[in-house]
């Protein structure tokens, strides 16, 4: 097979690391070391270029092509002895004149080689899938949608219904970003989806979002303690976000509906519930202090939107009208609320038809239901065998939190793990007393930090709930990580971030195969909402990832989603279609990862501006006041950072949480932390080692 032509890139001034990003996205979720999904291997550093010049969302050009630069830049490239050439300029597809141009020039340089542009490739508004197919076709590879997922046979039968269970969770994954409205589900796929058993065991899960898929554990508990079995309908659909019955925080919304083998038939002749499918979504508004429903200053729940306790939302399929009326009076953004709930009903429709399918090969419900069983005992089984194989110890962790978003002082997280055998617990205790601020994290957001590192022990195993069973978990009541009624908890991904990182940190300094340093263990939430210089209102959330943390096997992975995490990035033609936004870079941060024989990931970095009207700025960072330890001798990362730059000339530093004001011209910056560097440091001309001790870990 031919190797592939030698391609060098010319993107937009501010992008060049767009394709080495990608959408900070991973397929494996419960590898060791998290990769990246990369839909094309990026170009060595030496083959990448940027020409200033920017075209706007409507195709308008507002910063002509810097022709200087550009010459400079085609001379470069016409001594590199490269192939050919990609030119991704962003908006290209609405106004492909600078492409053009820049491939005029290209053309005269290097007569006879292939100049490739990307809105001739690909008119999608998404910068980076089309940016990738223009590197493939450049190197005279087909274009790739998404990576396909290559995995060997499967090994018996019962391997084969997992595989199948999954690939239903899958597509209702799907199913709910294709049909969702608002861009933190759509793009960044803040949402999640799983089938479980009539008894509330978790049977299969979507390779997607451990955040909110362990979560649904809870959730799918508390409906079956409201509503038996025999209560339930086809057609049925139980509705929920109180954090105090199953839910995380307010935004996210959790639809239960109960999976019947024969459709339709009622009164006694019905047939019996044969699973049940849950899905979560994160929903743009819901109500509360702030737009996006994550006041990052509130103190108790009542000021973060609308509270849902399980309600029967759904009969015959319909959502009910007087709860509809509700929900909608009390968002911001109703249609998006409409056309997301739709999108989980959708995505629920799917699992009850496949799931009668799945029935039929397994040659009846008894069947099904008893293969089902074999499946959890079989994970059961190689989670307590990997357990078995770690030594018997107790290994401890301490983290923190840089404040609560209201009191100025860390919080602390503290960590015990207990092995024995083939049992682990996973004890809490010691852990800062619940905040003032909304950084508390309910037990079902717990919960998805627990399912996450249980899956870790044995990824190999079947994607269930089998791996809970050699647990205990301990939440201390009135504990930042078990809060009571009614704290506020808006900001709780920060806290079971950094329990996940905990988890993983603490075992893999002294039980793991593989020794590891601690991620960055950032997942920056960003909300702006507000008026065009109309009165039009627009509004948008994001997610930021950071940097991994370096393991014996290698350096950490630049701006990934790490643990629990798995959120894609929003677009930047997305963003700026939707607000008037302009973002100016998206880049490595580079040098942020923790120095050492390996060195850790770097963190990003998010350039914006407000081009007109007023807005309001929600930020949820963390690590400003701390590090990401290193391991083994490792450097701990940088820290995180963010700042608005006015448009008068001032500097305001932001904290980890903040709630800003914009002007139209004001700009800000995000700089996500790194992650821990792994084995000895780089060392300095004084012989002292790069990077400082974080004070925190074992």
């Amino acid at each position: 097979m031919p190797a592939p032509l030698k391609v060098a890139v010319v993107t937009t001034h501010g992008f060049g690391d767009l394709l080495a990003l990608a959408r900070q996205n991973r397929r494996e979720l419960y590898s060791a070391q998290p990769q990246l999904e990369q839909l094309v291997r990026p170009p060595p550093a030496y083959w990448q270029f940027e020409v200033a010049g920017r075209i706007d969302a409507s195709g308008r050009e507002v910063r002509p092509l810097d022709e200087a630069q550009l010459e400079a830049v085609a001379a470069r490239i016409a001594q590199t002895g490269v192939d050919a050439v990609a030119v991704c300029g962003l908006f290209s597809h609405l106004n492909p004149r600078h492409e053009r141009r820049i491939g005029d020039v290209l053309a005269a340089r290097m007569p006879g080689r292939t100049i490739m542009l990307s809105h001739a490739v690909d008119a999608r508004p998404r910068e980076y899938e089309r940016f990738a197919a223009t590197v493939l076709a450049a190197e005279g590879r087909p274009r790739a949608d998404e990576l396909a997922l290559v995995e060997p046979p499967p090994a018996d039968a019962l391997d084969a219904l997992a595989r199948s269970l999954r690939t239903t969770a899958d597509r209702m994954q799907s199913r709910l970003m294709q049909g969702a409205r608002s861009s933190i589900a759509r793009e960044a796929g803040d949402c999640a989806a799983a089938l479980f058993l009539p008894g509330g065991q978790l049977i299969a899960q979507a390779r997607w979002l451990p955040l909110l898929l362990g979560s649904l554990i809870n959730a799918v508990q508390a409906v079956l303690a409201r509503f038996p079995l025999e209560q339930m309908a086809d057609g049925d659909g139980f509705l929920l976000n109180d954090p105090w019955e199953g839910g995380t925080h307010l935004p996210d919304l959790t639809l239960v509906a109960p999976l019947f083998h024969e459709a339709g038939g009622g009164g006694g002749g019905r047939s019996r519930v044969l699973a049940l499918a849950a899905v979560s979504l994160h929903h743009q508004d819901v109500g509360g202090l702030t737009p996006g429903s994550v006041p990052p200053h509130a103190t108790s729940i009542f000021e973060e939107g609308l509270r849902i306790p399980v309600v029967r939302s759904h009969r015959g399929g319909e959502l009910d009208a007087t709860l509809r009326a509700v929900l909608m009076a009390n968002s911001r953004t109703p249609g998006h609320l409409e056309a997301d709930l739709q999108a989980q009903w959708v995505a629920a429709d799917l699992a009850a038809r496949e799931m009668r399918g799945h029935v039929a090969e397994c040659g009846g419900a008894a069947a099904f239901a008893e293969r089902c069983a074999e499946l959890l005992a079989r994970t059961e089984a190689m989670t307590r065998a990997a357990l078995q194989r770690a030594p018997d110890g107790r290994y401890e962790w301490i983290d923190r939190l840089d404040s609560d978003g209201v009191d100025d002082h860390p919080v602390f997280l503290q960590l015990a793990l207990v092995k024995r055998a083939d049992t682990l617990a996973i004890d809490f205790t010691g852990s800062a007393p619940q905040t003032r601020g909304p950084v508390n994290a309910s037990t079902a957001s717990m919960m998805s930090a627990a399912l996450y590192f249980m899956r870790t022990l044995a990824p190999e195993a079947p994607d269930n709930g089998g791996c809970l069973a050699p647990l205990t978990l301990v939440l201390p009541e009135g504990s930042v990580v078990n809060p009571r009624f009614p704290a506020a908890v808006n900001a709780r991904t920060a806290t079971v971030k950094l329990a996940a990182n905990a988890l993983l940190s603490a075992w893999g300094q002294e039980a793991a195969a593989v020794t590891m340093a601690a991620n960055a263990g950032v997942a920056v939430v960003l909300s702006v909402g507000g008026e065009d210089k109309d009165g039009k209102p627009f509004h948008f959330t994001e997610i930021i990832a950071s940097g991994a943390g370096a393991s014996a096997h290698g350096p950490g992975e630049n701006g990934v989603s790490t643990d629990v995490g798995n959120a894609r990035n929003t677009p930047v033609e997305v963003i700026e279609a939707q607000a008037p936004v302009r973002v100016e870079a998206y880049e490595v941060r580079r040098g942020s990862g923790g120095h050492g024989a390996f060195r850790g990931g770097d963190g990003v970095r998010r350039a914006y501006r407000l081009l007109q009207g007023r807005a309001v700025l929600t930020y949820r960072g963390e690590r400003h006041h701390s590090q990401a330890p290193g391991c083994a001798g490792g450097m701990p990362g940088a820290s995180g950072a963010a700042r608005v730059l006015r448009g008068d000339g001032r500097i305001e530093t932001l904290g980890p949480r903040a709630r800003v004001a914009l002007e139209a011209g004001d700009g800000w910056v995000i700089e996500t932390a790194g992650g821990g560097g792994w084995g000895p440091g780089e060392v300095t001309s004084t012989g002292r080692k790069v990077g400082m001790d974080s004070g925190f870990g074992r």
